[in-house]
C-alpha cells in the first residue's frame, strides 16, 4: 500500500484544517461582539461550566500551584498532581502576562492544527486513494451523528453533549480533547506502522507520546493499548503466528504510559476530600442505541467498510478495526468512567466510513452520481454540528446568562482576586459558583456536579439559602459548617430569593455586593 503523502495533499490538509478551526471559533467570536452592555464576555459557549472549571485549574496554576486541590467545595485539601495540563498553561500565563482566556483558546487552535494532520496521516494507512484520504478527513472534521434528528424526536444522544466522541465537538470546546486524541493516533501509528516492524525510534517515541497523554488524558491509556492488543490478536489469526516483537516493544511503551495513571490514581485515594469527589466522579455510558444515532451515517457507512477491511486486512485495516471493538467494549466495561473511553473512535470509524464508500457503495453507482453522493454524505453528516453551532450562536444573541458576567460580578471577582486568600470560601448561587475559581481564585460551597463534594445535596442547601427556606439559625449553622468567608450576592442570587444578607459589606458592585461573612446572621 502506497502511504507516501505528497506536497500537494498537506496544502490541502492545510487549508482545511484553518477552514475548521475557524468554523468551530466562529461561535465564540460572535457570542465576544454581541456581549450586551455593562457586561463581560465569559470565554465559552459550549457547555460553559466544564470549561469554566478548566480556567478554575489554570487560576491555581496561575497562583503558583503544582497540585490541584478542588475548587469547588469547601472542604480544604493539600492538592494532587492532577490536571497537569492545566496547572501548566496558568503558569506558562502568569510567565507570559497573558489572560487566561487568551492562553486556553490559543492552546485550543494550536491543538486542533496537531489534530487534523495527524488523522490524515492515520487515514494514509488505512486509504490507497488521495480522494479515499480526504474523504475520510473530511468525514474526520465535520460529521457527527443524527442528535438534530433526535432532539426533534425528544431524544438527547450523545453527539449532543459528549464533546469527545466527535472532532468537530473536541476541538470546538477543551484543548485536551484533541491534544489527547493526536497523541493517540501517533502512538498507535508507531507501534502498528503498516507493513513495518516498530524498531527503537518508534518505541521512544511512542513511550514519549504516551507519557503525555496519561498527563494530558490519562484514562485514554486504555482504549490505545487495548487498541494495539487487539491488532496483535486480529494479526495472529491473520498470519497465524504471534507478532512477539511488536508486543514486547508495546509492553514496553505501556510500561511507561502507566505510571503517571497509576500515581494519580493513588494520590486520589490517599486524600480522603479527593477520594471523595473521584468516588462520584462516575460517568456511565448511555444505551448502546444512543451511541449508534449519534454517529449516524459515519457509523452506517463503517459497516460495509469494516466489512471490505476484514476482508483485505492489511495492518492499517485492522488497526483501525481493533480500534473501534476496543472502544466498544471498553464503554460498557465495569469501569467508573465509561462513557469517556469514547474519545477517538471517531478517527477510525470515519475512516472505515470512508472506505465502506468509497470501495463498496461509490463503484456501484451511475458516474453521475458519484460525486454528488459524496457531498451529500458529507453535508448530511454534518448537521448535528450546524445544529449545535446555531444553538450556540443564538444563545449568545439572545444574551444567555452562562456565557456573561455582568459588570458588577466582573469587578467584584476582580476584588475577590486581589483581596481574598485562595483558600477561603465564598457562598454564592449555583451558576456563580462555577465563575469564582475561574474568575476570583476563592473555593465556593457548590459550584459543579462532579467537583463539589456531595454536589446534589449541597446544591439543595444553597438553593435553600437563598430562597428563604433557612431560618436564621440554620442559615449561621450552614455558612459555619463551610467554612464560609464571603457571601456574594447579585443577579443570579437575587433571581433565587431574597433573605436577610449576613456579614459586613466589603465591596459595592452596583449590582453585586460581597459581604465579608463574620460568624453572625442578622434579620
Amino acid at each position: 500500500m502506497d502511504t507516501h503523502i505528497r506536497r500537494s495533499e498537506w496544502l490541502w490538509v492545510a487549508w482545511i484544517t484553518l477552514a475548521l478551526i475557524a468554523l468551530s471559533s466562529v461561535p465564540i467570536f460572535i457570542a465576544w461582539a454581541a456581549t450586551p452592555q455593562d457586561a463581560h464576555f465569559a470565554g465559552f459557549v459550549s457547555n460553559p461550566m466544564d470549561q469554566q472549571s478548566y480556567i478554575a485549574k489554570m487560576r491555581q496554576g496561575w497562583n503558583g500551584a503544582w497540585r490541584y486541590r478542588l475548587a469547588y467545595t469547601p472542604e480544604p485539601t493539600d492538592g494532587v498532581p492532577v490536571y497537569l495540563l492545566y496547572l501548566f498553561l496558568g503558569q506558562l500565563s502568569r510567565l507570559a502576562q497573558v489572560p487566561l482566556l487568551w492562553t486556553y483558546h490559543g492552546i485550543r487552535v494550536l491543538a486542533s492544527a496537531l489534530l487534523i494532520p495527524v488523522c490524515y496521516r492515520f487515514a494514509a494507512q488505512v486509504c490507497q486513494d488521495v480522494p479515499e484520504r480526504r474523504l475520510a478527513t473530511l468525514l474526520i472534521g465535520t460529521s457527527s451523528g443524527l442528535g438534530w434528528l433526535a432532539t426533534a424526536m425528544g431524544a438527547m444522544t450523545p453527539d449532543l453533549w459528549v464533546a469527545e466522541a466527535i472532532t468537530f465537538y473536541s476541538i470546538s470546546t477543551v484543548p485536551h480533547f484533541p491534544l489527547a486524541m493526536a497523541a493517540m493516533s501517533f502512538i498507535l501509528m508507531q507501534l502498528a506502522k503498516p507493513e513495518r516492524q516498530p524498531g527503537w525510534p518508534q518505541v521512544v517515541r511512542a513511550a514519549l507520546a504516551s507519557v503525555g497523554l496519561g498527563v494530558v488524558q490519562p484514562f485514554a491509556v486504555i482504549p490505545v493499548y487495548a487498541t494495539l492488543g487487539g491488532l496483535y490478536l486480529l494479526q495472529t489469526w491473520r498470519d497465524r503466528r504471534v507478532p512477539w516483537r511488536r508486543v514486547w516493544m508495546t509492553a514496553l511503551a505501556g510500561t511507561v504510559a502507566v505510571v503517571y495513571p497509576l500515581y494519580g490514581s493513588l494520590a486520589l485515594q490517599a486524600d480522603p476530600v479527593m477520594r471523595f469527589w473521584s468516588a462520584q466522579n462516575q460517568t456511565p455510558s448511555p444505551p448502546i442505541w444512543e451511541w449508534l444515532v449519534a454517529f449516524g451515517i459515519v457509523g452506517l457507512l463503517a459497516i460495509p467498510g469494516s466489512i471490505w477491511a476484514a476482508r483485505r486486512r492489511t495492518d492499517g485495516d485492522l488497526l483501525s478495526l481493533a480500534w473501534v471493538i476496543a472502544t466498544a467494549v471498553g464503554v460498557y466495561a465495569p469501569l467508573a468512567l465509561q462513557r469517556r473511553l469514547i474519545i477517538g473512535v471517531h478517527i477510525p470509524l470515519c475512516v472505515l466510513a470512508a472506505v465502506g464508500w468509497w470501495r463498496v457503495i461509490r463503484p456501484r453507482l451511475h458516474r453521475r452520481w458519484r460525486n454528488l453522493g459524496q457531498g451529500l454524505i458529507v453535508g448530511f453528516s454534518s448537521l448535528t454540528n450546524v445544529f449545535l453551532v446555531v444553538i450556540a450562536i443564538t444563545a449568545a444573541l439572545r444574551g444567555e446568562a452562562w456565557l456573561y458576567l455582568s459588570d458588577g460580578e466582573y469587578r467584584a471577582f476582580a476584588w475577590l482576586r486581589q483581596n481574598a486568600a485562595t483558600d477561603e470560601v465564598v457562598l454564592c448561587a449555583p451558576q456563580t459558583g462555577a465563575f469564582v475559581p475561574a474568575w476570583a481564585g476563592q473555593r465556593v460551597v457548590y459550584g459543579h456536579p462532579f467537583e463539589t463534594v456531595d454536589a446534589a445535596k449541597r446544591e439543595q442547601q444553597v438553593l435553600d439559602f437563598w430562597s428563604g427556606r433557612m431560618d436564621e439559625e440554620q442559615r449561621a449553622a450552614f455558612l459555619c459548617e463551610n467554612r464560609v468567608n464571603y457571601v456574594l450576592v447579585g443577579p443570579r442570587e437575587r433571581g433565587l430569593g431574597s433573605v436577610p444578607v449576613p456579614g459586613t459589606a466589603v465591596f459595592d458592585g452596583g449590582d453585586t455586593v460581597v459581604y465579608r461573612f463574620d460568624g453572625q446572621v442578622t434579620e
